[in-house]
Order: structure tokens, then sequence, then C-alpha cells
């Protein structure tokens, strides 16, 4: 059994041997940063000396958690209990051959590691024990079995509560490191934690160890610094009053005179070389990070590295618009957002990504805000880094090996998606009218669930989509530059089987069907659609009217906007009508049909020029780049299809509830349910009582209101601002390159579907953002405006589609632009300009 592994053995990288802290150590001393040397004893070592104490642990989890001072007499009396175990035999004898490759005089810091230190998740910071200026043997033996014990200190046992994490699995490693006699210390993070600046690194530092800066006991310089340029952009240089140095078995604090506390204790070069080190730290792990470092005669020491655990959120609607363009009930936003967030933690387990504990999302004035920050750090984050092809090949076993669940993740889905589809259909046939309310609330929650499990993918599949676009178009730049790449992407990506291009197929021979029946086409031109859908106008003409139904079968899920309060295709046929009307006006030469064979074509030819560029050891690479990036676009907008079906069973467990609350006079509408969240709805039906009922109606009466009040206003676009975090720019207003070339027109507002059939052909569309189901519009559109989204979104990936201009993200243009205004849409240039 091997007990003892240095800092460069593979093995001690991995965070099962090594803990957090150790297998930190061990990674940044194999990519060669400047880490002092040691070795670490192993997590097996840990478990062979507590195997002893399997009785005394037995009991942990009935401990009085809630009680600080009990849990703090149990913790130690477990501690003394378990310092009669000894050291196994080899532990000792292992860790004395590895002490005596060091010469004889030197120290060593002696650190706890735990299995689940240091973890993006939880830091565990001060929770275990460090030993500092440990030397000789048996001094350094005896500090291993402490910061063994140190894993049941009552706050780690807390700490571990808290974070959920099970007792019964922890275990500890500890670092035997040369102890560095620093002459300046500190801690730097690669970005503001407290601002959540993401432009900023922070460095704090102070005299001696860095023991006092970690402790937070003594006044520390704070530095400013920015990223891009390496400028600092504050000091605050404190009037120092100690520092702790090392002394014989230990560390002792030295009192500074005002002279000596009062100048900086950094100076710009340290501070360059500080920022140098903190950035190739970050860019090695791809994710930011906070270190300890220090100064030792000169030389720039690493100590530690691990990931920032918690990062500000900065709400914008940058992120949420795309998806969330409306205001959102209460009681979607409560399903939604605790399904997203388990689909998010599940979805970076999958990918590798660290743990993310705050909110993606959250609602604010019952508009979506995102946490930019979050996706800024998460979503956009480089799967890996080269510079040449001479790089991407000796990456490549790295990327095969690392990345393999891309491969797997589609193959599983679609495996998994016929039980969902199933349990999909049986909550449909459920009869309800038997059920109590109770039980029909049960429903409700089942339907929900089953939503929750089917979705937990999901969000990987969205980010990969994403990433992979990023990955080839970075490819494609790499190799032939930026001008090359771009004609070149948009080729290779030109089309893509998806659920959305099935259903315009659909439409347009629905549209055919018209063309072919003249009463029919003046039936739809000459009548409101929902007029003709009330009145039953369509049976004159059934082989229509039967086509329309199994459209409505197949698709009837399809959402008009996200919230499920609103319904669906299925319960507002008219708004295929008006798709339908809008067809109509589209010459047949620009049917899918039509479009795609030249779509494909161009695609193929792109492919064969890629090929023939590429060395001949990277045709496969590329090639299952390519096919992934094009199943991940067709998976992706599956799986949104896919997931809308939920909304079917929902709206119908929530109309039943309804029903039955507006027979008893407790709500207007059936569909007011919506306006309670899920904990005021469970309470009321949990107490059925005549106050909980009436909380609960004064709950749906004011939320309802703020509704309607959120929906008539523009939401700010940083949460928090009262004005754009984008200045006027005169004559023409900014946003994203969606889809290139310039066109003019007329500005027509679109901001629902009831905007639909009055929009006129040859006009820019604007929207806040558009979702499949407005793909229609485009056929009559010149260009394509939208207050939200960039290159990925639907609205992009349509316009491109339809080879029409397309700018995204142009914050507040539904404010700023009004209908019948003229404009000349460069999508190329990512700019509108005002006429």
């Amino acid at each position: 059994m091997q007990y003892t592994l240095t800092f460069q053995d593979p093995l001690a990288a991995k965070l099962e041997f090594s803990g957090g802290k150790g297998s930190n150590l061990a990674i940044l001393t194999q990519r060669g940063f400047p880490v002092p040397p040691g070795f670490i004893v192993s997590a097996q070592a840990y478990r062979d000396f507590i195997a002893g104490g399997a009785e005394l642990l037995a009991g942990v989890h009935r401990f009085p958690f809630d009680d600080p001072g009990a849990l703090r007499l149990a913790s130690e009396e477990l501690r003394l209990g378990l310092e009669h175990l000894d050291l196994p035999a080899p532990v000792a004898e292992e860790a004395r051959a590895q002490l005596a490759s060091f010469p004889q005089e030197q120290a060593f810091s002696v650190r706890s590691s735990s299995t689940m230190e240091d973890l993006a998740s939880a830091a565990f910071a001060g929770q275990h024990e460090t030993y500092l200026n440990c030397s000789g043997p048996e001094q350094i033996l005896e500090k291993i079995k402490a910061c063994f014990l140190s894993l049941w200190f009552d706050r780690a046992i807390a700490y571990r509560r808290q974070q959920k994490f099970d007792h019964a699995l922890a275990a500890m490693a500890v670092v035997v490191q040369q102890m560095v006699q620093c002459d300046v210390a500190g801690v730097g993070f690669s970005i503001n934690p407290v601002s959540g600046n993401l432009n900023e690194m922070i460095f704090d530092a102070n005299f001696g160890l860095g023991e006092s800066v970690v402790s937070g006991e003594g006044e520390v310089d704070h530095f400013t610094i920015d990223r891009s340029t390496r400028k600092v952009l504050s000091a605050v240089i404190a009037q120092k009053s100690r520092k702790v140095t090392a002394m014989q078995g230990g560390t002792r604090e030295v009192m500074l005179s005002a002279d000596e506390g009062a100048p900086s204790c950094l100076n710009d070069e340290q501070l360059g070389r500080l920022s140098a080190l903190l950035l190739e730290v970050e860019q090695s792990y791809r994710f930011p990070q906070d270190i300890e470092w220090g100064f030792a005669d000169g030389k720039l020491y690493l100590l530690q590295s691990r990931p920032i655990t918690t990062i500000p959120p900065r709400w914008t609607r940058d992120e949420s618009a795309e998806r969330f363009p409306n205001v959102i009930t209460p009681l979607t936003w409560d399903f939604v957002e605790a399904g997203f967030h388990r689909s998010l933690n599940y979805s970076f387990r999958l990918m590798g990504f660290p743990p993310f504990n705050g909110k993606w999302f959250g609602m604010h004035g019952h508009y979506i805000y995102g946490n930019q920050n979050a996706v800024e750090l998460y979503g956009r984050r480089a799967p890996f880094l080269v510079r040449n092809l001479e790089e991407l090949r000796a990456a490549i076993p790295m990327i095969r090996e690392e990345y393999r669940w891309v491969q797997e993740l589609p193959v599983i889905w679609m495996r998994d998606l016929d039980h969902y589809l199933i349990s999909i259909g049986r909550f449909q046939a459920e009869p309800l009218q038997e059920k109590s309310l109770r039980e029909v609330w049960e429903f409700v929650l089942a339907v929900n669930e089953h939503g929750a499990e089917y979705f937990l993918p999901n969000i990987a599949i969205s980010i990969t989509h994403s990433t992979l676009y990023r990955l080839l178009h970075g490819l494609l730049r790499i190799m032939f530059g930026a001008e090359t790449a771009n004609s070149l992407f948009d080729r290779l990506m030109a089309f893509c089987e998806t659920k959305t291009g099935v259903i315009n197929k659909e439409l347009f021979d629905l549209t055919a069907m018209v063309r072919e029946q003249p009463e029919l086409e003046a039936l739809l031109a000459g009548q409101p659609s929902r007029d003709i859908i009330e009145r039953h106008a369509l049976e004159r003409f059934p082989h229509f009217e039967a086509r329309l139904g199994k459209f409505l079968r197949d698709h009837g899920h399809r959402e008009v906007d996200f919230d499920a309060y609103t319904a669906t295709w299925l319960e507002l046929p008219w708004v295929v009508l008006d798709n339908v009307r809008l067809i109509l006006q589209t010459p047949m030469d620009q049917a899918p049909a039509a479009k795609e064979r030249d779509l494909k074509m161009r695609m193929q030819q792109a492919e064969i020029e890629l090929m023939q560029k590429l060395p001949p050891d990277l045709h496969f690479f590329f090639g299952e780049i390519l096919r992934l990036a094009r199943v991940y676009t067709s998976l992706d907008d599956l799986e949104h299809y896919q997931t809308t079906r939920l909304t079917l069973p929902l709206r119908r467990g929530l109309r039943e509830m309804g029903r039955r609350l507006v027979e008893r006079g407790l709500l207007e509408e059936p569909l007011d349910v919506f306006f309670a969240g899920i904990e005021q709805t469970g309470k009321a039906i949990h107490a059925d009582s005549a106050e909980g009922w009436q909380e609960f109606v004064e709950t749906v009466r004011a939320q309802k209101e703020a509704c309607q009040a959120a929906r008539a206003r523009t939401p700010e676009w940083v949460f928090g601002e009262s004005k754009p975090d984008e200045p006027d720019t005169g004559d023409f207003l900014p946003g994203l390159a969606g889809s290139g070339g310039v066109a003019e027109g007329p500005v027509f507002l679109v901001l629902g579907p009831d905007d639909f059939a009055k929009f006129p052909k040859g006009a820019v569309l604007v929207a806040r953002t558009t979702n499949p189901t407005w793909t229609p519009l485009f056929y009559c559109a010149v260009a394509v405006i939208t207050e939200s989204g960039g290159p990925l979104s639907h609205g992009a990936v349509t316009a491109r589609e339809m080879r029409i201009p397309a700018v995204m993200s142009v914050k507040n243009s539904l404010s700023r632009l009004k209908n019948g205004q003229r404009v000349r849409v460069d999508g190329t240039q990512g700019r509108v300009h005002i006429l």
C-alpha cells in the first residue's frame, strides 16, 4: 500500500487520494508553477488510521447540531477517544522516508487536505488545521495525526452538515510542504469577489507570513488591478501594526513600529509579477481562482489555488430576455426556477464544471433577470486553449477523453425520451374529476416533478450547443483568419434538421392547400382568424380542416409565450391560421423545401473546401466537431419542443383546480391560480380553512394586479439601474451582429401573437425576442431587430437561414422605435440607423 505521494506523482493530482488542497498543489506543480516542494499523506492513510475508531464515529449523526455548546463538547469527547489511536506503522515509515530526502534542518508546513475541501461548492476555509514551521520527523508525525483529528472539530462537523455532505464519506489527506520564510505574503482573487466586477483582480498583502492575511486579524494592504492592462486601479495602504514570522516549532507575532508598518509591502514590479501569475493560474484551470502566494528573497512562490466559491450576481436582461421576454406569473416561475437550477448543477457535474450555488435567473418585478456574472464565468468557458495546429494535435487525446460525454449525451437523451413522452400521455389521460382538490394539486406537482427529471441534462445540451459553435468558429479563425472563418462557418452551419423546420414545412403545406382553394383563400384574407375558428367556418373545407386538426394534434403544445399561464396553439388555433395568412404573402419559391436544397449544397461545398485545406490527420477531428455542432443544433431545438409538452397536463390540472375554486367563490377565473406560488397554494390546500383561503385569495389578487402593471412597463435592462446601461448614440442604435447584410424598411413592433396578423410584408420586425413559433414572420420581414439575444439566438439563426439582416441585443428598441419609422438595419456591423 502506498501511503505517501510526491507532488510530481500523477496519483497526487486526484482528489480521492490527496484531498482538495493536496490535489491542487500537485496539479500546479505538474503544470510548472512555482510551488514549494513537498509530499502528501494520502486519504487512505487516514482511513486505515481511523478504522480503529469506527464505534466512536458511529454516533456522529446523533450529535446535537442545533446546540453549539453541546456540539463542541461532543466533538471534544470524540477527538479525545480518537487520540488514543496510533498512526499505522507503514504510514509513519513512508513519511520518514519522504522527509529524509530533504535537508535535515528543513522546516515544513503540515496542512489538512480533506477530500471535501477546496472545492468550488465548498471551500471549508479555516475548518481544518494547519501547522507552520514544523521540523523533525517526530513533530511532523504528531501534526499529521492532529490534521487527521481536525476532521472532527465541531466547526468542521457543522460545516459539513450545512453543506449536506455525508460525514461517513469524509476523509483527510495531509500536505507536508517545504516551509517558505516569506518577506511578504497574502492572497489574490482573479475577479473581484466583493463587487462582482469580472474585470478586476484584487490582492491583500502584509509583511511576513500570509497567516496574518488569511486569518483576517491584522491590517493589510489592499490592491485592485485592471485585468486587461494590469494597471493599479486603487491601492489602500494600511498602517500595519504586526506581522507573523516563523519560530522554532511554529510561528510568532511581531509588532511593527509606525515607520515599519507605514510603507506599501508590494511595489509595482511585484504587483506585475503577481498579476501575471494569477492570470496564468486562472487560464490553467479555466475558472476564476483564489490563490495564496509569498515572496521570499525576491522569489515569488505559489502556495495554494482554489476556485472562487462566491460570485456576487449582476442582474441583467442580457441573458434572460431571450428566454423570458414577458412577465412571468408566480406559479410558473416557481416551477421553472426549481427545475432549472436542479438541471444546472446536474449538467455542470456532467460537464466537469465547478458547481454553482447561486441563482442563474431571478425574478424582479415579475420580469426574469439573468445573473450575468454566472453566465460569463460558466456559459462562455473555453473547453480548451490552443493557439495553433501543433497544440491542437497535442490536445486531441485529452479532448477525446475529457469530452467523451459530448458524444454520449445525445444517445442517452434520446433513449430516455420515450419514458418522458409515455408519462406525458398518461398524465393527459388520467381522470381528474373524481380526485379531491388536494389530489389534483398532487397531480400538478407530479407533472412538474416529471418535467424536472426529464430536464436534468438539458442545460448541458444548451451550453454544449453554444460551446461547439464557439469552438468550431475559433478553430477556423486560428487556421484561416477572421474573414474566411466567418464565411466558412456560416456555410458549414447553413442547414440543420430541426423540429422547428419540420413545423414550418407543414405550415407551408397548409398554405399550399389554401392556394388550391380560392374560396378558402378569400375566407382567410377577408375575415379575422379567430372569427373563422369560432364560427366553424372551416367545416366547408373538410380536407383542410382535417389537416389543421392533425397539425394541432401533433404540435398543439407549441407555446405562444413561455409562461404556462398563456394558452398553447391547441387552445388558440387561430394563431396557426394567422401564420398561414402571413405565409400566403410569401412567393412559393421562398418555401422551406425550395431553400433546403440550396442550403445543403452550400454546406456540402463548404465541407469539401474545409477538408481540402486541412492536413489529412485532422480530417476526422474536424469532421466530428462539425457533426456534433449540427447534432446539438438539432437536439437543442428538439429538447425545447419536447419540454413544452408539459404545458398541456400542467394547465389541465391547474384549470381543474381553478374551476373548483371558482365554484367555491374564491377565484374569478380558473387560471387565476397561476398568481399564487407553490408554497402559498400548498399551504392553502392543506390547511383548507377560511383563514387560509382568504390569505390565498388576497395573494392572487395582489399578484395579478402586479403582473398586469408590470406588463404595461418596459423593464430596466440592468436591475437596480433607472437608466439603460448603453448611452444614447444619436442616429444609430448599437447591437450585436446576428445576420449579415443591409436592408431598409418601416418598423413594425411585434409584442406578441396578437400582432402577427397585422404584420405588413416588407416591414422590419422589431421584438423583445423571438421563438420558433414566430418563424413565419421572417418570411414577410426585410430585417429583424431584437432587444435581446445574440448570434446563437433563434432570431439570428432564422434570419441567417432566410438571408435577411438581423441585429440582436438592441437595448430598449421597443421604446426607442415607433411603428412606421424608417430604419436601415446593418446586420454586418450590428447597427440600426434611424433614417
